[in-house]
Formats: structure tokens, sequence, C-alpha cells
């Protein structure tokens, strides 16, 4: 597990891998071990008790030691009667409640049912360290992380933050009040698995002196399942990070912390959770800021446009498949957390079987709906892709080591219309056309640029244009929106050496894991030039929680690691607008670009769904190209649209748990989920 800077997780690998690492976490013990007879533990008040934590200093010379305050009961254990339920605020204790260990982890499974094309490479590499993680689960697992950098710490020294120097542009607050920004971490996953205590917060709380939050929300079956009407609604997972996040705004001041600069953060799954949360009503007021990394609530997998599918086929999995929700749901209760994650629910490629759904409540619309009307307008937002996130898609098709054959090409190409676009009429239109647009004419029988143009695909439909579309709908009204494009991964055997910046390579970089050294999930050879960029982003994304701003108030000085100048300092991080579409290509040689895959998310964003409309097939109303998965169950219930309504290929405009009878989205689930749960019971 990676480096954890605190007396309660110190582990050493065996791994030959990281001998670098297990010299410094030897190094690092002696350092704890000295600093615990010499550093009083601290304590703080919250609204339900007294915390005490531990002071760990860590491993360098430029950050200060950091205050943890591990497994901080956000939410009442969500057990029993309260299983898929909405969180509710945790109990007060009395006395001082030890904050030095790790709480327990949501139940989950990571050895089934887990789509590997969704979850980054260091995550898939190492799937025996990441089981580590998840031992002996718990439903009482709704905890969060706290690391608050302390006062005697050299970053602030090291960066120059001298907000005395402030010129006038920043707000009066960050000048005056002393509290400290705060950057809460939604981990990733595909909402089937993940915890908290994967990411240590120290090093960003540290160098960017911010305080950091990590926490655990309910994962899969109990985080996620709906029947699509009032018996189970489903969200609780996305619950419980708005239960974290109020938990944070009412609490946060205890530990120094600005309740007014909150920014909520993520990749990948974590990313459209975040972005979700930035379309929620339940939210408002609980954040500011959002950054969203390799996401978005438009990707194909953010949203379950097919809910009460994959709780049918749970239900009958467990003998729990009753006519009546209400039955079938306090069936589900009495059956064992163990019982319900092991049953292995496949959903549809590039879907997700147990997600976020439209409920008309957290989520009272369609995704890009929302935008367009507006409903995230009221936060600034950061947001990016790297450069090859698709690569787990094609390993996950083909064996692409010597590149991809035109065979293999074909193949991919088709499967990935199969399945995402389920009807027949239009597919081989459709097919022949991607296939035309990702076909490289000046080297087309080049095995490793076909290998390059399959990377490229995937990553442009699945993130590229979501992403795109989500930073259009956000800035054309003058939010403000920064983009970002990651070109830079570490050099590492997890992966082959042909690719690029893959999904969630950015992750360590956030997190400064290379100014602690290569860990177990993170194996890197770590260079200077690893340390720098590490550095560089951390400064980005901590100006950004502290003002809205990446560029200020802190510059981009890394002369204590290179004692050559950094060619970030000469850049500017422009703001995106949809006409010029600037962005900041982050890499060693950083430079601002406009119109990120301009022609590519041209071809997603209005081409594909022009062509799939020929036809005529769909009732949605909708611009761009996600679809819902093929409808597999006896009844086509769940896929049928209100007559009346077009819509391109996309995102649905009314949910599945919406009444077929009522097109304007009010909501009706119980009349419209009868229908269905009635057909199930008499195909069977």
């Amino acid at each position: 597990m990676w480096l954890r800077l605190g007396p309660p997780s110190l582990s050493l690998s065996p791994k030959p891998t990281v001998g670098r690492s297990l010299c410094l976490t030897l190094w690092f013990l002696s350092l704890v071990l000295r600093a615990s007879t010499q550093a009083p533990a601290p304590t703080v008040n919250t609204h339900f008790g007294k915390l005490r934590g531990a002071r760990v200093p860590l491993p360098s010379e430029i950050l200060g030691p950091v205050d943890q305050y591990l497994g901080v009961p956000y939410a009442a254990p969500p057990i029993g009667e309260k299983r898929f339920l909405p969180p509710e605020p945790p109990p007060s204790w009395s006395g001082i409640r030890n904050a030095t260990h790790f709480p327990p982890v949501c139940p989950q499974n990571i050895h089934t049912a887990v789509p590997e094309v969704m979850l980054p490479v260091w995550f898939t590499a190492n799937l025996d360290i990441v089981a580590t993680y998840i031992q002996e689960p718990n439903e009482d697992c709704l905890y969060l992380n706290v690391y608050v950098p302390t006062e005697d710490g050299s970053g602030a020294k090291k960066q120059g933050e001298d907000l005395a120097d402030n010129d006038g542009d920043e707000d009066e607050d960050i000048r005056d009040s002393g509290a400290k920004p705060v950057m809460v971490y939604i981990h990733g996953g595909s909402y089937m698995e993940g915890t908290g205590n994967m990411i240590d917060g120290s090093v960003l709380a540290s160098y960017g002196n911010v305080i950091v939050i990590t926490l655990n929300y309910r994962v899969g079956v109990l985080g996620f399942l709906s029947t699509g009407d009032q018996a189970a609604k489903g969200n609780y997972g996305l619950l419980d990070q708005i239960q974290a996040l109020r938990w944070v705004s009412e609490n946060i001041a205890f530990f120094g912390g600005d309740p007014h600069r909150i920014t909520v953060f993520g990749s990948g799954i974590g990313a459209s959770c975040v972005s979700l949360l930035t379309l929620s009503h339940h939210s408002e007021g609980l954040f500011q800021r959002a950054i969203i990394q390799s996401g978005s609530a438009l990707s194909s997998w953010a949203v379950n446009y097919q809910p009460v599918k994959y709780t049918s086929l749970l239900a009958d999995k467990v003998g729990c498949n009753v006519l009546d929700t209400v039955d079938m749901v306090d069936c589900l209760r009495q059956k064992s957390a163990k019982e319900l994650v092991e049953q292995d629910i496949q959903p549809a490629r590039y879907h997700v079987a147990f997600g976020p759904v439209i409920d008309g409540d957290v989520i009272p619309d369609d995704p890009e709906i929302l935008m367009e009307q507006g409903e995230f307008l009221n936060y600034d937002i950061m947001l990016g892709v790297n450069q090859g996130e698709g690569l787990k898609f094609v390993e996950g098709v083909v064996d692409p080591e010597d590149g991809v054959s035109g065979t293999d090409f074909d193949y991919s190409v088709s499967n990935f219309v199969d399945n995402l676009y389920g009807y027949p009429e239009g597919k081989d239109t459709l097919r022949e056309t991607i296939k035309f647009m990702y076909t490289d004419w000046a080297d087309r029988d080049n095995p490793e640029t076909r290998r390059k143009t399959l990377v490229a695909l995937f990553t442009d439909h699945q993130w590229v244009e979501p992403s795109v579309v989500t930073a259009d709908l956000h800035a054309r009204y003058g939010s403000p929106t920064y983009f970002y494009a990651f070109y830079h991964h570490c050099q590492s055997l997890m992966k082959p050496a042909w690719s690029d910046a893959a999904h969630g390579d950015e992750v360590p970089y956030v997190f400064g894991v290379p100014m602690v050294g290569p860990t177990d999930l993170f194996p890197c050879n770590f260079s200077k030039n690893d340390v720098m960029l590490s550095a560089v982003v951390m400064t980005y994304w901590t100006n950004f929680a502290k003002t809205g701003d990446p560029n200020k108030p802190v510059p981009q000085d890394t002369k204590f690691i290179h004692t050559k100048a950094n060619r970030f300092e000469e850049v500017a991080w422009s703001k995106y607008n949809p006409r010029d579409q600037l962005y900041l290509h982050i890499g060693l040689k950083p430079r601002v670009r406009d119109h990120y895959r301009a022609t590519k998310v041209a071809f997603w964003k209005h081409l594909v769904p022009h062509l799939y409309n020929l036809h005529d097939m769909f009732h949605y109303t909708s611009t761009t190209t996600k679809v819902p998965p093929p409808d597999t169950t006896h009844s086509s219930h769940i896929t049928r649209r209100p007559n009346g309504k077009t819509w391109s290929t996309k995102r649905p405009a009314i949910s599945p748990a919406y009444s077929n009878e009522n097109a304007q989205g009010s909501w009706n689930g119980d009349q419209d989920q009868s229908h269905y749960w009635a057909s199930t019971q008499k195909s069977k």
C-alpha cells in the first residue's frame, strides 16, 4: 500500500520493486517513534465530541508535519433498517474519541464484477495490494479522514506564499482570516469498490497549506440499489457524500478550516460523482469549487439508466424477487452484506450495474439537461483528461503488445458499436463511419498506428467529448472554468512501454507521491522531473482551492527541486471559454493550447447523432452520443420513452424511474415500476 504517513498504518512491502520505499519507510518509522515521544497528540472539538489525532512528520525537508484525524464518523451507521436509506447525522460521544486508526471500509468485492476498463491501471495492476485496504469490511463505514497542516511546517516558507504582498486581487478573507481552504476527495472505482483510506492527503496538505479530507461512502448494491420507486430510490452513495460535505461545512472551522472555501475533487468515477454533486440541489451551499479529473456526469458510465433491471437480477439471485417492491427491499435488508456484494451482476459494457440514478430528487433530471439549465453555474470548475485514458479499453478487447491488426481493429469497433448502440438499424453506417474517422490514412497499415487510434477512439468517446461538453456548458455564461490535458506519467512496469498517460495517472502527482518516493500502489521510478511536476500540479490544485484561479496566489517556483527554472513559471493558465477553448497542456513541455481534440469532439457531438437519427429509431431529447445499454430483460418498459420525444443517442431526457405517462418528468415511480415488476414475474 502506498506510504501511509502515520503510525496507524505503516506497512513494509516485501516486493523488490519498492526497496527504496522500504528504506524510506524504516527511516520514517524512526521519525514517527521519535516524534511520538516529543509532540503531544493534537486534540480538537467538534459538534459531536472531542477527537484525539496524531501529529505525523513527513520524510522531506520541504514538508512540515501534518495532524491526522482518522476514522471520524460523519453519519450514523447505515445498518439494519437504515440500509437502503439516506444517511443520518452521527451520534455524539462523551470523552475524547481516539482518531488515529483508519475506519472500516464499506462492503465490496474487488475480485468479482469489477469492470477493469473503468479503473486506473495502478488499481487493477495491484489488486492483491488493494485487497489489503478492504479487509474486514463493515456496513458501519461512513467515516472520513482529516489531514491538517501544522503552523511549524516549512512548506509555506519554501513557496513564498506571502499574502502580505497581496495586490488586491485576492479575496479579503484569504489575507486576514487565517482559515485554511479545504479539499474533499471523492475516491473513484466503478461505483462498486474503493475507499478513501487508500489515498493519503498528508503531502498535499503540507505542501499546499490546505486541509485535505478523504472519505468512505457506500458502494455497489448497498450504495446504489434502486427499485425505481419509493421503496428504494437509490443514490445512497451520493447522499453519503453530501452528508460528509454537510459535516465538513459545519465542523471544519474547529480544525482551522474555512467553511466558505471548500473544494470537492475526484478522479474517474469520483469525478463523475463530483460532476453530479454540482447538479444536485442537496449540495447547495456545501462547497464552492469542484475539480473534475477524468470524468463527467455526461459519460456513458456516470448514470445507471436501467436500475430496475439490475435490481431484479440481484433479487432473483438471492431469493427476493417478489412482486411488491417494498417486500422485496425488506427481504434484501434481511440478507447479509456479504451475500449481496458477492453476487456477480455484470453490466452492459461501458455502463454500470449499480450507480447513480435519475430519481427526481438527488438527480432531478438528465445531467445534460440540468447543465443546459445552468444548475452548476454557481461553482468554479477545473476539469480535464489524460492523453491516453482509453488504454484499458484496448487491452480489454485485444492483445495490443505488437500493435493492432486490421481484423482486431474492425472487431473492436464492432464490439464498441454493438454494446453502446444496441439496435440493428443504422449500426452498419455508424460502424463504418467510426472506422473511417479513426483510421490514419497516411499510415493505415501500421499496427502500432492502429493501436494508437483505437486508444484515441475510446478516450475521445468516454472522456474527452463528455468533458469538453461539460466545460462548454459551464463556461458559456462566464462561470470560471479551467481545462487541462495531462500528458505525463511515471515510469513503471504496471503499463506497457507504448502507453501514454492513462486513466488515473494524474493521481500520484496530485497527492505528491513523487516527493516521498515509490510506494506499493505507485511503484514508479520517480525522477526529479516527476517531483517537479508533482509540485506544479499540487500548486495549481491548491491555488484553485484558495482563490478559484490556479495561477495564484502561489507562483510556480520549483527551484528547491531543480536549479533551473521550470517552464511552468512562464505559463499563465487561461480561462476556458466555448469560443477559444483554451486549455493547459500539463507535461514536461507545458503550454496553453486551444480546441482540444476539436474535430473528434465535433464528430461525437454532432455527426454521430445525425447518422443515428437518420433511422428515426429513438424517442429521447438530447444532443450528443450516449445511449442506454441494450435492453436484455423480458420487458421493454425500461428503455421505451414517451411518444413524441426525439433524441439523438446520448442521454435520455427522463429516467427509467419516471412514469411513462408523464413526459414532463414528475415523480411517479410506484405506478411506473409496478408494471415492470409484474412483467418480470409473469416471464419467469
